[in-house]
């Protein structure tokens, strides 16, 4: 049950790192684009610890 938990976190991380990095793409703000950029890598890092635990 747990397993499918953290599998689960781990999935919504990776599509919101994903979904960041096309509106980042497409951003023609330089400071939306920053903050953008923020969001992407802690959903990201997340993913990253999350994957090592699966």
């Amino acid at each position: 049950m747990l397993k499918m938990f953290i599998k689960g976190r781990y999935f919504y991380h990776i599509f919101q790192h994903r979904h960041i990095e096309l509106l980042q793409q497409d951003c023609l703000c330089e400071d939306l684009k920053a903050r953008l950029k923020i969001k992407s890598t802690y959903h990201n890092s997340k993913a990253v610890e999350l994957g090592s635990l699966i």
